[in-house]
C-alpha cells in the first residue's frame, strides 16, 4: 500500500467514526485541540495524522485502541461492509455497527462447511 494510500485511508477511518459518533468536524477538532481544517485535511488524506493525533482522536471517539483506525486493522470494515449490516441505520452507531460486524464475521469464519456437528 502506498503512503498516500494510507493516510487516505486512516482519514475515511476517522471520518467514519467520527460521523458515527454524530460529532462535527468543528466539534471534533475543539475536542482534541486542533483546528477544523487540519481535521478536515486528515479526513481527505490531505494532511498526515501525527501519532499522538491518533491516540487523541482514538480516545475522544471513545475507540478501545486507535489500531482501528489504521488501513491495516482486521476490525475495520468498508463502507459497503456496514451497509450490507441487516442491521436498522438508525438507533445504532458505527461503533455499535462494526461490533456487530466483527461478531458475525468471526462467527462466518469459524464455521467450517465439511464439519456436520457431529464428531466422528
Amino acid at each position: 500500500m502506498e503512503s498516500d494510500d494510507i493516510y487516505k485511508e486512516v482519514g475515511r477511518n476517522i471520518r467514519r467514526y467520527r460521523e458515527g459518533a454524530h460529532r462535527t468536524q468543528e466539534q471534533m477538532a475543539a475536542e482534541i485541540g486542533m483546528s477544523r481544517a487540519s481535521l478536515a485535511n486528515i479526513e481527505a488524506g490531505r494532511q498526515k495524522a501525527r501519532l499522538h493525533h491518533l491516540y487523541t482522536i482514538a480516545e475522544a471517539l471513545d475507540l478501545d485502541s486507535p489500531a482501528v483506525l489504521l488501513p491495516l486493522a482486521a476490525s475495520t470494515p468498508h463502507d459497503e461492509e456496514l451497509s450490507e449490516l441487516p442491521l436498522p441505520k438508525e438507533g445504532l452507531t458505527d461503533k455499535q455497527r462494526l461490533e456487530v460486524l466483527r461478531l458475525l464475521s468471526d462467527v462466518l469464519s469459524s464455521s467450517n462447511p465439511d464439519n456436520t456437528g457431529s464428531e466422528g
